[in-house]
Order: C-alpha cells, then sequence, then structure tokens
C-alpha cells in the first residue's frame, strides 16, 4: 500500500524524543529527516512528491515568518504542523494565519502523534460553486474587532475563503493574504490601539473577482509612515521595526496609509482574473 512521505525538519531533537517518546514510528511510514533548513526546503522544492505531511520540530516555536512562507507555498496543499515546547499567543496565531495546520506544545500525548499522521486535513463546504455568480457579484463586508489578538483567525477565515470562492490562487488566499492581515490587525491591536481592549479595530472588506481591497482603521493616535525604518537599508538589516510594512508592500499591489496612520488600505489585484 502506497504511504504519504513524512518531512520532517528537526530542529531539536529533544522534543523530537519527547513526542516520539510513546510512539514508535512504523516501517510503512517513508521518514526523511532533515537538520538544517535550507536542505530540507530544497528536497520538498525538488522532490515530486503529492502533499506529504510536514512536521516542523522548532526551538521555542521559532521560525522566521519568510521562511514560513517558502515552505508553505512549496507544498501548498500539504498537512504543516509545528511542535515545540512552548509558544506564545501571538507567534500562535501568527504561525496559524500562515497557514500552519496547527502547533502543538509540550507536554505531548499519542493523540497529537496520532493527529499529525492521520488523514483527516481536509475540509469542504457542502454547497456547489457558481461560477456565473462570482463572476457577476462583489461582496461587502464591514464590522468592528475588538482589540484580542485572538480575533485575527476569525477575521483571516472570512479574507481567505472570499478570496478563494472569487478565485483568486492558493498562494494568495492559503499565504499571502492571512500572512498580510495576520501583520496589519495585529499592528493596529498592539500598537494602535494599545491592547485596550475597549477600543475597536474597523475592517472594511470589498472583493470581486477582479481584486480584494481591505481597509483597516484603529482608534489609536496613528504615526508617521515616513518614519518608519526601511529594513533593506543596511543600518536596518538586524532591526525588527518596519519589516510588516516592507512585507505588505512585497505581497500586495497597492499599501497606503491615511487619517494621520491609523487607516491601512491595502489592494489584491486577481492575477487569476479573466
Amino acid at each position: 500500500m502506497k504511504t504519504t512521505p513524512l518531512y520532517v525538519l528537526n530542529l531539536a531533537p529533544v522534543i523530537w524524543n519527547e513526542f516520539f517518546s510513546d510512539s514508535v514510528l512504523t516501517e510503512e511510514l517513508d521518514v526523511k529527516i532533515y537538520k538544517t533548513f535550507p536542505r530540507f526546503l530544497k528536497s520538498l522544492q525538488v522532490e515530486s512528491v503529492e502533499s506529504p505531511r510536514v512536521l516542523l520540530f522548532l526551538p521555542k516555536g521559532k521560525l522566521d515568518p519568510a521562511k514560513t512562507r517558502q515552505l508553505r507555498l512549496t507544498q501548498i496543499d500539504s498537512p504543516m504542523y509545528i511542535i515545540t515546547s512552548e509558544c506564545n499567543e501571538k507567534d500562535y496565531l501568527s504561525f496559524l494565519s500562515m497557514g500552519m495546520n496547527g502547533i502543538i506544545t509540550s507536554p505531548f500525548s499519542k493523540t497529537d502523534v496520532q493527529g499529525v499522521l492521520g488523514d483527516n486535513h481536509k475540509m469542504c463546504v457542502p454547497f456547489p460553486r457558481n461560477n456565473e455568480l462570482i463572476k457577476e457579484g462583489q461582496v461587502r463586508l464591514d464590522f468592528l474587532v475588538p482589540s484580542k489578538l485572538s480575533r485575527i483567525l476569525g477575521v483571516n477565515r472570512l479574507v481567505s475563503f472570499l478570496a478563494a470562492e472569487f478565485g483568486f490562487p492558493p498562494e494568495d488566499w492559503r499565504v499571502n493574504l492571512p500572512m498580510v492581515m495576520d501583520e496589519a490587525l495585529s499592528n493596529a491591536i498592539e500598537h494602535g490601539n494599545k491592547g485596550n481592549e475597549s477600543l475597536k479595530v474597523h475592517v472594511r472588506i470589498y472583493i470581486s473577482s477582479r481584486r480584494i481591497v481591505i481597509n483597516i482603521e484603529d482608534q489609536g493616535e496613528g504615526f508617521i509612515p515616513e518614519n518608519v525604518d526601511d529594513p533593506t537599508d543596511q543600518e536596518n538589516i538586524y532591526k525588527g521595526s518596519g519589516r510588516g510594512i516592507f512585507l505588505m508592500k512585497e505581497l500586495m499591489d497597492s499599501v497606503s496609509f491615511k487619517n494621520g496612520g491609523r487607516l491601512l488600505e491595502i489592494e489584491k489585484i486577481n492575477p487569476m482574473a479573466d
């Protein structure tokens, strides 16, 4: 019987041993283990394997967002799990927004092992898609989000679903848009509203088969975008500031700030549109 290969990036051998301490990897499993990210990524890119399972054993849940995006784009349909000793709420939500199927932290159980090795990874909507409706239609959403990081995944679910329905390519609705939304919403919550749960983030979404436009507005004091460090400048390479805005500009077709920096408008053109 043909089995689905299991690709493992093992950057934390202690966590690997703990995760599989009560379980045995059977000989039927085709397990490929790598100890460096470049070799791991190259193997996934070169070997023609359809939707392998991917496990990332990481020390304290750390993986550069750009690398996470590379992995997801390389294997867009693969079930992918991060296994680590601990992971804070912001990193946890960011990983999920980047397309991870789950983040598993210690203590581990046999159920965790069975979950990542099982086949129940895909979900579907039980209604047929109407292509003519999609071509002719537009959707507008307008809602207020409390300043809680836990709400980001709910917004991402809506954006991802709508982008998929309106024919955007998988790299956009599964990876690029969720990554940008995670960055934009977390900035609005943490930097704009300073985590004050009594303040809201106003989200407005317009989508058609040709483009998606999203406005995200916080109730904070605002900022001057021109004063943000350019992370590509030599003196800023090792600084953390400015990377989120740089990422958004790289992945979106248009990024602009209005209303004193409180309002962010992003636009993505659908490359699949007729």
